[in-house]
């Protein structure tokens, strides 16, 4: 059983404070965890119910984690069992999930130069972390790779936003930006740059090319007049009223998938034999 000291320190990082001091987060759940071990990611050390330790015949103690990927991880790692009781006071879910790991952020490298012919989501100020994990599961499954915020978005980490991801947080590279640096780099000049606004012209309707920007804004707000004045090119989707009202507006995490649903539709990304 874990001592006192690991399950304080587990309990800390739900502090962003401390995630950030640390350069560690916490991922929860038995697909997330599978995931993880596949994605080539840090593990620090995980925590599991004996259940799940004999499920896949492991015992508490530095071992070496069972990965099932080429890309897996292979290092030996903490394992820590616990109790059912123990797992709820380190979870950040009402129902806890067998296992947990606690894991090294990564530090991708940001290379402008690799957005020139691909599709990029933009975020600006996304507060809501439910919002942001579910953009970034959609990134994933559209074959968005990279996902810009500016510096007044949620962070990423939070464990709210990592539940929402379903795992995806590890597939998709974020990093966080000023805007005015960000648009003043001659690797973004010349980029086609789309800004979802309410009442904006038809998505369906538009001319869409396979690369460029994908601005979504606050969900209150919209986006910053910072941002804004970069956008070439405003876009909104319809409303398809029925019998009564159509509500006011969408949900903008439900927004941003719709529209890269759209992106992805007139121009599907091409898999490559090997993906780099």
């Amino acid at each position: 059983m874990p001592g006192r000291n690991i399950i304080r320190f587990i309990n800390s990082l739900k502090q962003k404070k401390n995630r950030l001091h640390y350069r560690l987060f916490i991922i929860e759940g038995e697909k997330a965890v599978d995931e993880l071990t596949e994605s080539g990611h840090e593990i620090h050390s995980v925590c599991a119910t004996g259940e799940w330790l004999s499920e896949r015949r492991l015992s508490e103690g530095m071992t070496v984690f069972p990965g099932r990927g080429q890309n897996s991880t292979t290092g030996k790692i903490p394992l820590h069992k616990v109790s059912d009781t123990e797992l709820s006071r380190i979870s950040s879910l009402k129902t806890p999930n067998r296992v947990l790991a606690v894991v090294h952020m990564p530090s991708p490298a940001f290379e402008p130069e690799n957005l020139a012919g691909s599709l990029t989501l933009f975020l600006d100020n996304i507060q809501d972390p439910g919002n942001l994990g579910t953009l970034i599961r959609s990134a994933h499954w559209f074959g968005i790779d990279n996902i810009i915020l500016t510096r007044g978005s949620a962070e990423v980490t939070n464990p709210k936003v990592i539940q929402a991801t379903m795992g995806s947080i590890l597939r998709v590279r974020t990093h966080y930006v000023d805007p005015a640096t960000f648009f003043g780099m001659p690797e973004i000049a010349g980029l086609p740059v789309f800004g979802a606004f309410a009442g904006a012209p038809d998505i369906y309707s538009a001319e869409l090319p396979g690369h460029g920007l994908i601005i979504l804004g606050n969900e209150s707000q919209g986006i910053s007049g910072e941002v804004e004045k970069f956008i070439t090119r405003k876009i909104g989707i319809p409303p398809f009223p029925g019998k009564g009202k159509s509500p006011e507006s969408l949900n903008m995490a439900v927004a941003g998938s719709i529209i890269i649903s759209e992106f992805r539709r007139r121009r599907p990304v091409i898999i490559q034999n090997e993906r780099k």
